[in-house]
């Protein structure tokens, strides 16, 4: 590619930092290599047109691989407004370890920039000591807003509302409304698509959406010309049902209120877009069998820290499959060939247990599949199951007869495998199902756990099998 950032005659201008979306990680992969080249010239002027010529979104993504102290250094060169743009794109832990490199007074008028979700996503990162002394630093007005988000859990519609939305009495009339959006930030006007209407009593009653509310003439009466009863959300929701109601009814933004029906914060389709993200990486982690806070993490000690836990669980969770061995060992020591098809055995169903718990899982994320409908995935499950089964213990009676040339051994494979499949295809898809009914995370069950629920019964299944043939074969 060309390196269209080493003799750019004006770095600053917009429209030569347009990056290409089909190239975005080798042309960002090149801004932090031209960051690097002026960072080594010292060349203040320079660094500061490249930082201040790129969108937010690019400039966060380009710092992400730089270390703290050349982030912090470019960050300086930014006027507070873009400088909180590219800090609420910015992770949080860097965020956290970037603020140590800042005074109390900087971090507080950053924030003040930012809209009032984000603000309280990044003081809720800093420790106690630290958000509180940022608090005190901020103006009053914002740090109202900030202090009354992070009274209401992170993972509620209260945690991820914003407190920026424009309002009026259904009692005012269409042009006392514009008056009202006169008034709003730019920023927040930006983010503003309705006027939400509330009754003398402070209850939520109505929204007036701005296409109408320009073609409306200036002395007709709000309570006229609204949208009566507007979709809303209770301030302790949970973030996911939110996100979930949000895409069901396809909105841009939502109202949250209160036990009163007082209207308290908006959600916005970016706050449901991160949501999406935050809750997909937290399953990605657990289906997997690692921490969250591993994604994006640089440090090999504390990836390998939030790994072991997971692993020495899965362990001792194997420990039962090497019981059950041991259980049956005499059975393997009369037949030695039948250990050499003990990893198959396992392997099949741990596969099968991650395919189904994983469709699962996505579906209960998705809606498509819920408790309520069991008996129809299940059954669609099962009849999956039995026909891969089928099939997979055919493939193994024919590979083992091959091998061994013992009918015995390749029937009780072939059986083994058939019960092997079955099950794990009903752990897979009913375990989750279950967790999610009685309110867990049906997350959990996949990864490690599955698979080993999966190892051990699979081993009982084909040594239960293998010894009872032995026991019918000495009987006779």
């Amino acid at each position: 590619m060309t390196d269209r950032f080493s003799d750019n005659p004006d770095p600053g201008k917009p429209d030569d930092l347009i990056l290409d979306p089909a190239n975005l990680d080798a042309e960002r992969h090149a801004l932090e290599l031209k960051f690097g080249e002026l960072l080594g010239e010292d060349d203040t002027e320079s660094l500061r047109e490249l930082a201040m010529g790129l969108s937010p979104g690019d400039l966060s993504e380009v710092l992400r691989f730089m270390n703290v102290e050349d982030t912090a250094r470019i960050l300086r060169m930014l006027p507070p407004d873009p400088l909180a743009e590219v800090l609420s794109e910015i992770d949080n832990r860097s965020l956290s370890v970037l603020f140590t490199l800042l005074d109390i007074d900087e971090i507080a008028d950053i924030i003040e920039e930012m809209p009032s979700d984000e603000a309280a996503d990044v003081i809720g990162e800093l420790d106690t000591e630290q958000a509180a002394e940022v608090l005190a630093a901020m103006e009053e007005t914002e740090r109202i807003e900030v202090a009354d988000l992070l009274q209401y859990p992170p993972e509620s519609a209260g945690g991820i509302m914003g407190k920026e939305f424009a309002i009026c009495t259904e009692e005012q009339t269409a042009g006392e409304a514009v008056a009202v959006l006169r008034e709003l930030d730019e920023d927040d006007l930006e983010q503003t698509h309705f006027v939400y209407v509330l009754n003398p009593e402070g209850k939520l009653v109505g929204r007036l959406p701005l296409f109408r509310l320009l073609i409306t003439a200036p002395d007709a009466v709000v309570r006229d010309v609204m949208e009566a009863d507007p979709l809303y959300v209770e301030v302790d929701l949970d973030q996911e049902e939110v996100a979930d109601f949000v895409q069901t009814h396809d909105l841009i933004s939502l109202p949250v209120v209160d036990s009163g029906m007082e209207m308290v914060g908006l959600v916005t389709a970016d706050d449901v877009m991160d949501v999406m993200e935050e809750e997909a990486t937290e399953d990605m982690a657990r289906l997997a069998g690692v921490s969250k806070e591993e994604f994006g993490e640089q440090s090999s000690f504390r990836v390998a820290r939030s790994r072991l836990p997971w692993l020495l669980g899965a362990m001792l969770g194997q420990l039962g499959a090497v019981l059950v061995m041991s259980h049956y060992e005499q059975s393997i020591e009369t037949m030695v060939a039948l250990a050499l098809y003990i990893p198959m055995i396992m392997g099949t169903a741990g596969n099968i247990g991650i395919q189904t718990s994983s469709v699962v899982v996505r579906g209960l994320a998705t809606g498509e599949v819920d408790f309520y409908h069991l008996g129809r995935h299940l059954g669609r499950e099962l009849g999956t199951a039995f026909m891969t089964g089928a099939a997979v213990a055919a493939f193994i009676y024919l590979i083992s007869w091959l091998i061994s040339s013992d009918p015995n051994l390749s029937a009780v494979l072939s059986f083994s495998m058939l019960l092997v499949v079955l099950f794990a295809a009903m752990a897979g898809s009913g375990i989750p199902l279950m967790l999610h009914r009685v309110g867990i995370d049906p997350a959990v069950a996949t990864g490690p756990f599955i698979t080993t629920a999966n190892d051990i019964v699979s081993m009982v299944i084909y040594l239960g099998l293998a010894t009872l043939l032995l026991s019918l074969g000495r009987g006779a």
